[in-house]
């Protein structure tokens, strides 16, 4: 499609914001009429440049925990194992750093499941040189809370509400497996993120407030992402980066939640005094003054940035040279 234009990119962030937000409710928040939101909004998903995606969050449902995956690998065959990486369904989120030869990778494996994994699978493929993986204790910001400088404060609060209380319950104690209504619900929605509590409530032959109950269900605890796959580049953030801070003392959590608050973060976690982050930049001026910033801020003992040279997986979704699958047409 053409190049996206300032309407297109505030309906896109809304969508960032509120994957299944009605038109109706996007079109009050931008001040435009309800038929040229949905009109412009109904193109930009039927040409792929956004996918609302739903997947279900391991940790919620599983005894699975989250880890963040480095592999270096032979510079020739590095696309070939983040190929692989992305392939896994374990992984969430895949990238090829351009700072080293490395992949990076969120993973979702249980404790008794990282020898296998490490071991005897990945060690296997052609270009692994070496690999560390560290346990991610801490979320700051997924990118459900991701609030890209394109709507204001007020705009996206009218959306939806922040992701702190989400976080929260990601962080409690025990978790619940899905049956296999809730399995379903979530197939049809990975299929089709704003699909109707109609079209949802046929697929599944129960009543509409059953459906309803259930999402809402889902989603409030956490079990249930819904997330805006979009191209970052047509939002008006081509540069990438993951950004490594090792902090002193017990700063972690202070500069994890000051990196949180800021609009160009997309993700961040912490494994101790370590703590990483994906933002979003318009330039690279931006991305030097971050690091800048970050560089003189008490608590901070290195900071180290590496621009993503290629997506290979994004909120589940996997990417192939760039462009993000589309859903399957079964569920």
């Amino acid at each position: 499609m053409e190049q996206p234009d300032a309407l297109d990119r505030q309906i896109m962030a809304a969508l960032v914001r509120n994957g299944r937000a009605p038109w109706r409710l996007i079109a009050e928040v931008l001040g435009q009429q309800e038929r040229t939101v949905a009109r412009r909004g109904n193109k930009l998903l039927e040409s792929g440049a956004v996918r609302i995606n739903a997947f279900i969050n391991p940790v919620a449902v599983s005894s699975r925990g989250a880890f963040l995956l480095r592999v270096v690998a032979a510079p020739r065959e590095l696309r070939q194992v983040c190929s692989w990486l992305a392939d896994q369904e374990e992984s969430s989120w895949v990238s090829a750093l351009s700072g080293s030869n490395q992949g990076v990778a969120e993973m979702f494996v249980r404790p008794d499941e990282l020898s296998e994994l490490l071991y005897h699978r990945l060690a296997k493929v052609e270009g692994v040189q070496s690999f560390t993986m560290m346990p991610l204790f801490e979320f700051f910001r997924t990118p459900s809370g991701w609030t890209p400088d394109v709507l204001d404060e007020q705009q996206n609060a009218a959306l939806h509400p922040d992701e702190d209380a989400l976080r929260a319950t990601s962080r409690a104690t025990g978790y619940t497996p899905l049956d296999d209504t809730g399995l379903m619900l979530a197939r049809l929605l990975h299929r089709n993120g704003r699909a109707t509590v109609d079209e949802l409530a046929s697929e599944l032959d129960v009543s509409k407030a059953t459906v309803s109950r259930r999402f809402d269900a889902m989603t409030s605890s956490g079990a249930l992402l819904i997330r805006a796959v979009v191209d970052l580049a047509s939002l008006g953030f081509p540069i990438e980066s993951l950004i490594s801070i090792t902090c002193t003392g017990a700063a972690t959590n202070g500069l994890g939640e000051y990196l949180a608050g800021l609009p160009v973060t997309r993700w961040a976690g912490a494994s101790g005094e370590q703590l990483m982050a994906q933002v979003a930049m318009a330039t690279l001026e931006d991305l030097r003054l971050l690091l800048a910033d970050l560089q003189i801020r008490d608590g901070v003992a290195s900071v180290r940035s590496s621009i993503y040279a290629e997506v290979f997986k994004r909120s589940t979704v996997r990417y192939h040279d760039g462009i993000p699958e589309r859903p399957s047409a079964a569920a």
